[in-house]
């Protein structure tokens, strides 16, 4: 499991209620945990980074190829066809993160 830069445990409930509550804030309460459910069952062979400044993106990292893309998402699922590269041999994502996180309106605890 993840740690902070603390040495906190991050406890996977704890991240979907944080996300969840922030995209109810962004998205007017509509279908928030539907919206955080549907970007965690994403992840498999990538991680989860964070949500951009409209909240309809999703930021993931694919592990595999190494490269940080911003996928669509709503409350049917993430829409893996409409995704845009956003970095290539990105060996981890946190230095991109502290870039460019100020656009961001949500990063997971495992890249703050």
């Amino acid at each position: 499991m993840a740690t902070t830069n603390s040495g906190e445990r991050i406890r996977r409930r704890d991240v979907f209620v944080n996300l969840a509550e922030e995209l109810q804030l962004q998205r007017s309460g509509v279908h928030s945990a539907k919206m955080a459910e549907n970007l965690f069952r994403f992840e498999e062979g990538r991680d989860l980074v964070g949500i951009g400044h409209e909240a309809e993106r999703a930021i993931y990292y694919e592990t595999a190829s190494q490269s940080l893309v911003a996928v669509q998402f709503d409350k049917h699922g993430v829409y893996a066809g409409v995704q845009e590269l956003l970095q290539r041999e990105l060996d981890d994502p946190t230095a991109w993160v502290e870039a460019y996180g100020s656009g961001l309106v949500w990063v997971h605890p495992r890249y703050r």
